[in-house]
């Protein structure tokens, strides 16, 4: 089988792409923006959907949906690492059939996603933002706004388990 040689489109030799980190069951997911698109780390997503992913996707998807990029790791070093992108990554969740990827799935179009386009958009200015309050491998959803950050109503009862 042969691996694709897609390159991540915006990468410079010289620096690595920094990765922003999710956390869903205390797994992480790590995703970032390449030219204005989502892609996350197969290694990662297999280990949140439990299922071995670096040589089964690649066969399964489209060739511009999975590419080889130099990420940062835990430790600042530069590794090697495939990437996925956002359709490849429902496609993959299609393919792979468990109950528990829908779940994945909307936890990825209705908080990792607005969030990793949050980050890029920089500076925070007078419209609702959407972050992410971490703690101990674990993450909240929140929206701030007008320097108050307010709790999605599906959220909540995260919120009380926290609190208690």
């Amino acid at each position: 089988m042969t691996m694709n040689t897609f390159t991540a489109p915006a990468q410079s030799l010289a620096a690595p792409l920094v990765p922003t980190h999710f956390y869903r069951h205390k797994r992480r997911l790590r995703a970032l923006l390449i030219d204005g698109q989502a892609w996350f780390v197969v290694r990662d997503l297999g280990k949140l959907m439990n299922a071995w992913l670096e040589e089964r996707a690649v066969r399964n998807l489209d060739a511009d949906q999975v590419c080889r990029a130099v990420i940062r790791d835990d430790n600042g070093l530069a590794e090697e690492a495939e990437l996925m992108s956002e359709s490849g990554v429902y496609a993959t969740l299609i393919h792979f059939h468990h109950p528990e990827n829908r779940c994945i799935r909307q936890w990825l179009s209705h908080s990792v996603l607005p969030s990793l386009r949050d980050v890029a958009l920089g500076a925070p200015g007078e419209v609702p933002r959407r972050r992410l309050l971490r703690w101990e491998q674990q993450q909240l959803s929140v929206l701030d706004w007008q320097g108050q950050m307010w709790v999605p109503l599906g959220e909540l009862p995260q919120v009380m388990r926290i609190g208690s």
